[in-house]
């Protein structure tokens, strides 16, 4: 998801993190690392393209149904704990449990890309792009969509690949996020952030020695980089 180089923003609870975090201090999430900015396109040639328009029906249904769950999941919680207890841990599925916190910006790049592609369906840049957004929006099995959509015309963007395996992790489908990220790391044993990824997806599963392997080779790859110094902090806590 988008965010500042030196914070981690959780894609489950929104919440900024320091760069050193490995679970939320919002959700208790594991921060799984967020996918690198669109290689070759420019934001601002794009935007130079677009024209605002209003929301589409159904972003205002959806963002209206993350609403109402927002608020019930609250209540219920509420209703449900102890007093003050607080319920903190490694959720390998956080977005279940956390309202959307979607910006309006982000709505409204959505709505321009979607006229783009209207306009040009095959248009690989944009459609990367939506993806991205979508992303960003945490509307993941859509984004999913889009990023098998753009693999399909461009095999060899290995980072969209490892965005589509992060949002297959995000929806719950594990073994489908392990297949296409596995599918990078065999390309490029050297792609960081797929290595690192692995080990988060192996750690949410509870295989613990599968997951200190994937955290060993990415510390092997670059122990300085933001994801070999998280790698190291989560095989200390484990």
């Amino acid at each position: 998801m988008s965010q500042n180089s030196d914070t981690i923003v959780c894609s489950g609870c929104g919440v900024v993190n320091p760069p050193s975090s490995v679970s939320c201090s919002g959700c208790g999430s594991i921060l799984v690392i967020a996918k690198s900015s669109v290689p070759g396109v420019s934001s601002a040639s794009k935007s130079a393209k677009t024209e605002t328009i209003g929301t589409p029906q159904w972003l205002k249904i959806i963002l209206g149904v993350f609403v109402v769950y927002g608020i019930a999941m609250f209540i219920y919680e509420g209703m449900n704990l102890p007093s003050g207890s607080v319920q903190r841990g490694e959720q390998s599925m956080p977005q279940a449990q956390a309202q959307t916190q979607t910006d309006p910006a982000i709505v409204n790049k959505i709505t321009e890309l979607e006229k783009l592609l209207a306009s040009d369906p095959n248009d690989a840049e944009t459609i990367l792009q939506f993806a991205n957004a979508l992303h960003d929006a945490k509307f993941y099995p859509r984004a999913v969509e889009m990023y098998k959509k753009y693999v399909a015309l461009n095999p060899a963007n290995n980072d969209a690949r490892v965005d589509l395996g992060i949002c297959y992790f995000e929806i719950g489908n594990l073994d489908q996020a392990v297949k296409e990220i596995e599918f990078v790391v065999k390309k490029d044993p050297k792609h960081q952030m797929a290595v690192f990824n692995l080990g988060i997806i192996q750690l949410s599963s509870k295989n613990l020695d599968e997951a200190k392997k994937w955290f060993k080779q990415c510390i092997a790859i670059d122990p300085q980089s933001t994801a070999g110094l998280r790698a190291q902090q989560i095989l200390e806590q484990h």
